[in-house]
Parts: structure tokens; sequence; C-alpha cells
């Protein structure tokens, strides 16, 4: 007998059906605790209760009863506590499935004594072992039947024994991710000759890559990503015909990449990233037609680039920004018309971009910034109607910009420090001369279009100047439309809905995880990508936080806060919709190797968010208070605009109000002292965490860093600075450029004294947000001015 359930709370008389043999009931929305008896049906093979929202505990007598048990799938909810070591007692279960889940303690060694067992998977949970040799790998070596054992994501703590070699020779997959693994890789491994899939990444693994992985001819997925390996690349890799990815990504590797890596023809993903890889790119690589991803970033690579790139059909993904490749860019690369992200950014390219460029059709990232490119920007280039992300700064290009097609959108940042470019005065170049190389010659005809047009928009300008006037009248407190977006078109969405556009609350949509709860990647039906922010009604506070949240976002309206999409208010599931930012938050930029923002980046993006604290402050009709300013809260699209998020700490005062006193839980370093010692809190409040932030957005110091320590902190460090050398505490990436070190020692030691008035000791002392704003503006465009003509 099934039994099929769509939703609600799990009746306590299923535990009563005692012929019952298969119970499923995944992907719903079942919450509070399994019922017991259900642990106690003789006749169950199958319990099925995956992606609900479950919690409590399972009974410590689990096993004794289910004879016939089968399958135990539980992923994805809630549950806590410790597995039984009772759970072996049910001798014929030959899956169990309990990851993404809140359990703790000991991984049980009795699981070595269930013989038919061929998935374990305890992924993402908070369990450890016994001991640092894994001893849990001796006792799961009387499985022999595995196929695929799971342990990611959980407390392993220790080295990776001998014995893992003495696995199941049927081991299929071994994931064991970000367990805190130490030590050497052991050279046994070789022994689990049936394994497709290995996944080792982000753990502190160290010493050589073993030349035993090499025997493992069925392996299709290779990850020891995110590890402190060393050594070489073994050439021995080459062996596995049957590697569908290659990710050794973020460690310590030098030497050259194999030249026999074209033996490799199943390879699709590729990614050596973050190494310390020198020598030329092998132009065996070009032979591996199928490649779709290709990343080489962050290395020491020389030579240049082959003109055989273009036999790469299909790739989709190339990264090789941040090495030491020279030549010109062949014009081959137009080949790729499947591409959709280039960066060769960081390099010693030179000639021109070729016309070619415009040919790579799916092109949507395209970044060759910091190179030697001269010669005009391809017009070409106005037919990649996908392309978003541009970034051509930093080099020594010349002519006018184009201005149809993606240029449209492109900001000043995509073409700064390039000293010869014209175009449109947006973009911070200097206009093209009239009848110049790149300017058709001004005719009588063209010149009376102009002068009608021109007396059109003086009519509209004071049509517009009219209307603003009256509306002005109405509205005093209003800033400048221009950064305000329409009202948001509220859309239904359902929790099923969410549930689906998640994946099953999936752990890989997972974007981060907050005071009140966790924030995940979704896409709807209808293809549109959503941040979806689920309240965890667990923790106290939650509800008020959601609250605050929704009164906030539903009726404020800027273009560097983050919009709201939807509300889902349930009894028991409560989220909030958010438009996704693609490019992460601040925090990833700033203290991540692989991210970059240059100099005026950084000060684009401290001009966003002062824009939004003037409006929370002094534009909409009740002053809003955020509370919580850091770099996690400040979200990026895909232009590298800012975005301020997270509400759940704001307050809102009233007219006749100018600070309030309150519980505030702001986040220690950004916190004004007097949310602290007098629980009391206004604008000057944000000032002051805006202060910090600035600070640490151009020292990439946290103000928690473990160098300040009693007295020393972000701040006094900063101003004793001031006193000597600036420079000696900027971010060194800022630096590169020594012809503009003395611009740079005046742009920033100006905006490091701007962030010294944000924060100083008494509110009344601080400058206003309005004051900060316009005089960030005002430093950006002296930079900007002194490196075009310099």
């Amino acid at each position: 007998m099934t039994i099929h359930i769509v939703t609600g709370l799990i009746p306590n008389q299923i535990g009563n059906l005692k012929d019952l043999e298969v119970l499923r009931i995944g992907g719903n929305a079942f919450f509070g605790t399994i019922p017991f008896g259900i642990f106690n049906i003789s006749t169950i093979r199958v319990i099925s209760m995956a992606v609900n929202n479950l919690s409590g505990h399972l009974p410590s007598n689990m096993g004794l009863f289910l004879p016939k048990l089968q399958q135990l799938i539980l992923w994805g909810n809630k549950l806590s506590g410790a597995i039984p070591n009772s759970i072996s007692n049910a001798s014929q279960l030959a899956i169990i499935d309990i990851g993404e889940n809140s359990f703790s303690g000991l991984i049980p060694k009795t699981l070595g004594n269930l013989r038919f067992l061929w998935r374990l998977r305890l992924e993402w949970n908070d369990l450890t072992v016994e001991s640092l040799e894994l001893s849990i790998f001796s006792y799961l070596s009387n499985c022999i039947n595995l196929i695929d054992l799971a342990l990611g994501e959980n407390h392993l703590n220790g080295f990776l024994p001998k014995s893992i070699g003495n696995l199941s020779f049927s081991l299929q997959k071994l994931r064991l991710y970000n367990c805190k693994l130490k030590g050497s890789i052991p050279i046994e491994i070789g022994n689990l000759s049936g394994l497709i899939t290995l996944t080792l990444t982000n753990n502190e693994l160290s010493g050589l890559v073993p030349t035993t992985i090499g025997s493992l001819r069925m392996l299709q997925g290779l990850h020891l990503g995110g590890n402190r390996l060393k050594g070489t690349i073994p050439p021995e890799l080459c062996y596995l015909r049957s590697l569908f990815e290659l990710l050794l990504y973020g460690n310590n590797l030098s030497g050259h990449i194999p030249r026999c890596i074209d033996n490799m023809t199943s390879l699709r993903h590729l990614n050596l990233g973050f190494n310390q890889l020198t020598s030329m790119i092998p132009l065996s690589l070009w032979r591996l037609t199928d490649l779709l991803e290709v990343v080489f970033s962050s290395n020491s690579l020389s030579g240049s680039l082959s003109s055989d790139i273009e036999k790469m059909k299909v790739l989709i993904i190339l990264n090789l920004s941040r090495n030491q490749l020279s030549g010109d860019i062949p014009k081959t690369i137009g080949g790729l018309k499947d591409l959709t992200n280039l960066s060769l950014a960081i390099n010693r390219l030179e000639g021109s971009i070729p016309v070619s460029f415009g040919e790579m059709v799916s092109l949507e990232f395209l970044d060759l910034s910091d190179n030697i490119l001269s010669g005009e920007i391809p017009k070409s280039l106005e037919g990649l109607h996908y392309l978003k992300y541009l970034n051509l700064s930093f080099n020594k290009l010349q002519g006018e910009i184009p201005t149809r097609g993606p240029f449209l959108n492109f900001s000043a940042a995509a073409f700064m420090s390039n000293k010869a470019l014209c175009g449109a005065t947006r973009l911070n170049v200097p206009p093209c001369e009239e009848g110049g190389p790149h300017k058709k010659k001004t005719t009588w005809p063209n010149m009376l279009r102009y002068v009608l047009l021109a007396i059109g928009f003086i009519m509209l300008t004071l049509t517009l100047a009219f209307a603003w006037k009256r509306w002005k009248k109405r509205n005093p407190k209003s800033l400048a439309q221009a950064d305000l977006y329409p009202l948001v078109t509220w859309r239904r969405i359902s929790h099923q809905q969410l549930v689906q556009a998640m994946n099953g609350f999936s752990s890989n949509n997972l974007l981060g995880e907050g005071s009140f709860g966790s924030v995940y990647h979704g896409t709807l039906s209808d293809g549109m990508n959503i941040a979806v922010k689920i309240m965890n009604m667990q923790v106290k506070g939650a509800f008020k936080s959601f609250d605050v949240e929704c009164e906030v976002l539903r009726n404020i309206r800027h273009r560097n806060l983050v919009k709201i999409i939807s509300i889902c208010n349930d009894i028991d599931f409560k989220a909030l919709v958010l438009e996704y930012m693609p490019n992460g938050n601040l925090e990833i930029w700033l203290h991540s190797q692989d991210h970059y923002l240059n100099m005026l980046q950084r000060l684009n993006i401290m001009i966003d968010i002062a824009s939004a604290l003037e409006y929370l402050h002094h534009g909409y009709s009740t002053t809003i208070i955020h509370c919580d300013l850091k770099p996690s809260n400040v979200l990026l699209d895909e232009e590298m605009v800012a975005h301020v998020a997270d509400f759940g700490m704001a307050k809102l005062l009233g007219d006749r109000d100018s600070m309030m006193q309150t519980m505030t839980l702001a986040t220690f370093g950004y916190m004004a002292p007097e949310y602290g010692s007098e629980g009391v809190v206004s604008t000057r409040g944000d000032v002051y965490s805006y202060g910090i932030l600035l600070m640490e957005t151009f020292t990439r110091k946290k103000p928690t860093d473990g160098m300040f320590i009693g007295e020393m902190t972000l701040k006094h460090w900063v101003d004793e600075s001031l006193l000597t050398s600036i420079l000696d505490i900027v971010d060194a990436n800022l630096l590169r450029n020594e012809k503009e070190h003395a611009a740079m020692e005046d742009c920033i030691s100006s905006v490091m004294r701007l962030a010294l008035d944000c924060c100083a000791e008494s509110p009344t002392q601080r400058i206003d947000i309005k004051n900060v704003s316009a005089t960030l503006k005002k430093l950006k465009s002296k930079l900007v001015l002194h490196i075009r003509t310099s």
C-alpha cells in the first residue's frame, strides 16, 4: 500500500497503519516532528520525507522495529540531534540519505554493519568523528556494496587515513568537501578503481597530487580545488580519458600545464585558476575542441595566444586574466560564437581589439582591462546584443567610443584611463572633434537640424521645469527623480512556486545566511531570477524583523535600494522575494582573492551608498535609519551599481523625532558608539557606519581584523596614517600605476579625512550624508580629470 499526502501536518494515525510499505511525502511543506509510530511499522520498506520543514530528532530505538526498511530519505529538513546507533538494526537498509539537516554528534560506527548499504549521504550537517584518523572509513570498509558516500560540510577535522583505500571497489562517488581535512591525500586512494566522482574541495589538504589518481580510469569528476596542494600537476592525470571536470583551482601548484592534456578527450570543464603555474599555455590544449570552460586566471602563464583558439567552437567560458600573456589577440578568436564570458584582463596583451570580436554573438561578459591594447574600439562590438558587462579600462585605446547597441548602457568605468578616447560626456571623455577623423563634417542641413533639435529641447526643458516646480510644492521632501525607480508591480508568488524556483531549498541555491534567516537564489517558471529571504521563525525577533522589512521595502523606491517583488506571509512560512543581484555583495569584492575593484569603481559604489542613505534620511516622508550598514548588506548588480539591502533592523522616525531610544543589535565594528552605550539611534549612526565602510573599502581591512587590539582601531589606524603616508595603508591593488600615485594619494587622503568626519565620537559633530555625497562626487570628478589629462 502506498500513501500520497499533499500538505499539512503528518498525522499521528499513520503510525497505526500496520501494513504500510511505502511512505513518500517529499517536496511538501510539512512541519513539526515525525510521529515516532512510523518507526514501529514492521512492514515498511521506504520512508521518504525529503524537502519539508520537519524538525525534532530521531528516536533512539528507531532501527529496532524496522526489519524490512530499505530506504530512509530525510534530506532537506531541519532535523537535529544524534543519529541513533540503533539505526544499524534495520539491517536491510540500502539507502540512508539524511543530508541538509542539523544532525550533530558522532557518525555512528555501527553503520559499517549494514552489508546492503549502497548510498550513505550525511552531507551538510554538524557531524563529527571520534578520532583524527577518521576511523569511520575503517568501519565502512565492511559495506562491500557501497556506491555513493557523501560526508561533505561536516566537522571531520582530521587526516585522511590510508584505510580510505579499503572502501568498496564498487564505490563510484566520494564527496568529502569542506570537512577541514588536513595532511596529504593518501596514495591508497588509487585503489578505488570504480570511482566516477572524487570531491575533496575546500579543505586544508597539502602535499602532492597523488600520481595514483591516474589509475582511476573511470573517473569523470576530479575536484581538488580550494586546498593547499603543491608541486606540479602530475602527467599521470592525462590517463583519465573519461574525465569530464578537472578542478584544481586555489592551490599552490607550480610548473607547467601537462602537454599531454589533449589525451583527456572527454574533458569539458577545466579550472586551474589561482595557482603558481608558469610557462606557456600548451598548444595541445586547443585540440580539446569540446571544452566548455577554461579558467587559468591568477597564475604566471606567459607567451601569446595561439590562433588555434578558434578550434574550440563550443567554448562558453574563457578566463585567462591575471597572468603574463603577451602579443596580439588572435583574429581567429571571433570563431568562438558560443562564448558568453571572456576575460583577458591584467595581462600584457597589445595590438588592437580584433574586429572579429563582433562575431562572438553570444558574448555577455568581456573584460580586456589592464593590458597595452591600442587602436580604436571596433564598431562591430555594437552588434553584441547580449553584452551586459564591458571593461576596456587601463589600456591605450583611442578614437570614438561606439554609441549603439550595448554601448548605450555602459558607464565611464568601462573606458577609464585610456587617455585618447572621445565620445559622450557621460563617459567622462572629451567630445570627438567636429570634422575630425571620428566625426563627419558638419553641413548646413545638419546644422539646421541641430538648431531645431536644440529649440525643441529648450521648450521641453521649460515645460518639465514648470511641471517640476508644481510637483516640488506638493512633495517638498523628495530627492531628484533620476534616482527613483517606478513603484514595483507586485506579483503573487505562492510558497510552492518558491520551493520549485529554489529547487526545494537546495544548498546549491543558498546565497548566504543572516541573523534572522537565509537567502536563496531562485528562477521562476517564466525565467525571472529572484533572491528569496526566508525568515527563520525559530529565532527570537524574526517576526518583528520581517514586519519592519515589509513596512520599509513596500513603499521606498530608489535606484540604490534593493527592490522587493513579492511577500509570502503564511502562518508558518514568511519570505521576501527580492531583485536578484548577480555580482553578489561588497564583502566578496573586498575580501575575496579572485575579485578586484579599481579606484573609480570603489568611488562609484560609495557614492551609490551615500545616495541611498540620503534618500532614506531626507528623501522619504518618514525618516528611515538602516541601523546595520556593512559590506555584506551592499549588493551589486550586473553593472556594479550598489544597492543597500537588509532592512530587518531598520527604525522609522516620526516627523517630530530626530532620534529614538531602542535596543539595537547592529554589527560589531560598524556600530556607532552611542548604540551600545545609550541605546540611542539616529541618522548620524548610519553616517558612522558609512565612515567605517568607507575606510574598509579603500584599505581592505575589516574593523574586526586581528591587528586591531585595545585602543588601536581601524579609525585610529587611518587617523595616524594621515600624519605619515596614507599610501602605507591603502589597498596595494590601487597602486599599480606609479604615475598616478600623486593623484591617488591626494584623493585617498581626502576620502579618509571624510571618513573620519563621518566617525566623530559625538553624533552632533558628524558630517551630514548630503555633504558626504557631494564631497565624494567632487573628488571623483577631480580624479577623473587628472587621469584623463595625465
